[in-house]
């Protein structure tokens, strides 16, 4: 049977057992809502902000250089801004479900008495990248560019389909909206090949960060990295031959809270920054 709601620790390790025997080589990524959302998608999408992408990513380091001396990876820099809220095309998922499980029970007045959402992504490997891929590199970069600079269906339709894969292929890397994305991928990584493939561009794909930050370390996180969908206007969609997102409700949110912190799942260790720490001391023990 189905199941359309989580309310308890065994309903979620239930469902998770069911989805395991389903996904086979696949690896299962999950990410908690505090309320349902029409798409799963990422913020920049969601807030209207995506044609000010290449804006928001220089303004941002502008403001704080330091911050960013020496990192030569987008994508680290786009983690890295995800981390402290700007939005971005990155959309946060984690390996183990209890932590997503939290996300979608945590503590707020505003969505308290809301359903929660808990997401589960059944991954092929062939679309599971480490951090320093090319094919993150290709992907990450999209975010440098002008908004209305990088229109891969207007380019295609130039294109004859009568060329063989490699004229296509060669052709498509000569057009300037790609060369100029080629510029930003070799600004990172000088030996970067000039060939660019249009399906990279248009897919999403599953990223294992560079384990150095506390929290990402703490929330056993990874990203999902967006595409464009045609053009940059659009973020790329879910692919039904590689993934789509599963979503289920998640009731009994205080119930859960409850549960999940006799398993050590909760806010101080989720959030381990010091301020975070002592507000979770400091609500715990007035509660007493």
């Amino acid at each position: 049977m189905e199941i359309e709601e989580i309310d308890s620790i065994p309903s979620l390790l239930e469902l998770i057992a069911s989805e395991r025997r389903k996904a086979g080589d696949n690896s299962l990524y999950f990410r908690g809502h505090k309320k349902h959302y029409p798409t799963v998608t990422p913020s920049i999408g969601r807030d209207g902000l995506l044609e000010s992408e290449d804006k928001l990513f220089k303004e941002f380091i502008l403001r704080n250089p330091d911050e960013f001396e020496g990192q030569r990876s987008t994508f680290q820099i786009l983690a890295k801004m995800q981390h402290y809220g700007l939005p971005t095309r990155l959309l946060d998922i984690s390996s183990n479900p209890l932590i997503s499980l939290f996300f979608a029970v945590e503590e707020d007045e505003k969505t308290e008495e809301i359903d929660g959402e808990f997401v589960i992504f059944s991954i092929p490997q062939k679309y599971i990248k480490y951090y320093d891929s090319d094919t993150v590199s290709v992907v990450s970069n999209i975010a440098k560019r002008p908004y209305k600079k990088l229109n891969v269906s207007r380019i295609s339709r130039k294109i004859s389909k009568e060329e063989s894969k490699q004229q296509w292929l060669k052709r498509f890397n000569d057009i300037p909206h790609i060369k100029y994305l080629l510029h930003e991928i070799k600004d990172e990584k000088p030996y970067f090949a000039h060939v660019i493939e249009k399906d990279h561009l248009q897919s999403v794909w599953c990223v294992k960060p560079l384990l150095n930050n506390r929290r990402i370390i703490k929330q056993d996180g990874a990203f999902l990295l967006f595409g464009l969908n045609g053009s940059k206007e659009k973020l790329a969609e879910y692919n039904s031959e590689a993934f789509m997102p599963k979503c289920y409700r998640v009731t009994n949110k205080a119930k859960l809270r409850e549960q999940l912190e006799l398993l050590g799942v909760s806010k101080d260790k989720i959030y381990p920054e010091l301020d975070t720490t002592a507000q979770y001391l400091k609500t715990k023990y007035a509660k007493v």
